[in-house]
């Protein structure tokens, strides 16, 4: 389940870094990163555009970009899938992105460089996701071994292996858990005259939106 562990590692880095051009003593980083990530995980585009950032569009354009990118990482290694079940399952990474739980508190700022808090409640969404997938697809399996004269095809099984994986994702989607609140830091950074969030910071941010470290 090496592909399980990235479904929620790439989005926001595909929109946040030099979107904004330019700087200046009004320039408001609290707003700046909320309009961002509301972008990029909620699909909301309304602070994106009051801050002047972009318009609607290219907001709408990012975060398909970004789902996209949550695709491919998905399906790499030859993964094949019909186009009804890819429908799917992007309209599930959709409904697990919005349904992520922060809140962009003050920003601090120092030199060439603001740091924002966030404060954030983990989706505890693989662990219960992969606990029931697994038992599925080893009982799917073991099924199968015992009956190999009516055993499904390769394509057929790995048919039924995903849908196993979307059935249990929409299950546990629907009574998402989440842990007590936490703190963390983004640093947005002065670079070439444009305030630009740090990648570090970002990735980081993912890792602890998602209890990520039970699809290791």
């Amino acid at each position: 389940m090496k592909k399980v562990k990235r479904i929620a590692l790439a989005l926001v880095c595909v929109m946040l870094v030099g979107v904004l051009g330019g700087c200046g003593a009004k320039f408001d980083a609290k707003g700046y990163l909320n309009a961002l990530l509301d972008a990029s995980y909620k699909g909301d585009s309304k602070a994106f555009v009051d801050m002047k950032i972009g318009t609607a569009d290219e907001a709408a354009e990012l975060y398909e970009q970004g789902i996209d990118a949550e695709m491919s990482a998905f399906l790499e290694g030859g993964v094949t899938i019909s186009p009804e079940l890819e429908a799917e399952f992007r309209e599930i990474f959709k409904e697990m992105l919005g349904k992520v739980k922060y809140t962009v508190g003050d920003a601090e700022k120092g030199d060439d460089c603001y740091t924002v808090t966030i404060t954030y409640e983990q989706m505890k969404i693989f662990e219960p996701v992969l606990t029931e997938y697994l038992a599925e697809v080893e009982a799917m399996a073991t099924e199968w071994a015992a009956n190999p004269e009516s055993a499904p095809s390769d394509d057929e099984m790995m048919e039924a292996i995903l849908v196993a994986l979307k059935d249990s994702m929409e299950k546990n989607l629907e009574s998402v858990q989440y842990a007590e609140s936490a703190t963390t830091t983004v640093r947005i950074e002065l670079i070439d005259k444009v305030w630009t969030p740090n990648q570090r910071d970002i990735q980081n941010l993912e890792a602890v939106l998602f209890d990520t470290d039970a699809a290791q």
